[in-house]
């Protein structure tokens, strides 16, 4: 929180020397840039309301409502000395409690023991922060990055190491059953060329025999259906 009080007086600095008023000699340049914001908003409902009623009176209003609010003088220095007044009340305090007789704030801070807890913590604020937004915005990076790893890690894990398994699966698949039975086809082929490839011989008193053969052998079958 140290550093966010440090960037907030940084700016309250800087906006103090850009809005010296003209009481001090300045020119209130901030209010000036801020002004058409600050006004125009306000005076649009009145000189709404006051058009509906007389267009004379509306001018009226129209350029009461746009008339600069303004305090006089003598207002802002005494605004600004009561401001003053009371730092430098609190600057005295301080010395006199904490330089001249520390004794004394000792006695207060055992006797408003509660209240100089309090106060000391700058009520607690930094402990809130820290047990809502700290710890709150830990807890969920630490749950999303349990989602991330055990979710969804393991949905990509897993997906790849069923891609390797259903592919080895097919490897043996496509070795034993796809290749096993192209080869046992080519060794059918292949043994049964060993067999037919006897009669095979070239000379025509075997295919003779062979056509006899088949020829008494559809003869013996006709007879025994018939």
């Amino acid at each position: 929180m140290t550093l966010p009080l440090m960037a907030l007086a940084v700016g309250a600095i800087v906006a103090g020397f850009v809005s010296i008023p003209p009481a001090l000699g300045g020119g209130a340049a901030l209010e000036h840039f801020l002004e058409p914001s600050l006004t125009a908003e306000a005076a649009t409902p009145q000189v709404s309301e006051v058009a509906a009623a007389a267009p004379a009176e509306a001018a009226e209003a129209a350029e009461a409502a746009h008339e600069e609010p303004h305090i006089s003088h003598l207002a802002e220095l005494g605004l600004m000395l009561f401001s003053v007044a009371i730092a430098v009340g609190g600057i005295l305090t301080a010395y006199r409690f904490y330089v001249r007789s520390p004794q004394t704030a000792d006695q207060l801070k055992e006797r408003y023991a509660g209240a100089h807890r309090l106060l000391y913590n700058k009520y607690y604020v930094d402990e809130l922060y820290n047990a809502t937004f700290v710890k709150g915005t830990m807890a969920s990076a630490f749950g999303l990055w349990t989602f991330d790893r055990r979710v969804v890690d393991g949905a990509v894990n897993g997906s790849s190491w069923l891609t390797l398994f259903s592919s080895w699966i097919s490897g043996l698949f496509d070795r034993y059953v796809v290749d096993g039975a192209v080869n046992l086809v080519g060794r059918s082929s292949e043994e049964s060329s060993f067999v037919f490839r006897r009669l095979q011989t070239g000379l025509v008193q075997n295919y003779a025999l062979l056509m006899l053969a088949g020829v008494c052998a559809f003869v013996s079958i006709y007879l025994l259906v018939r």
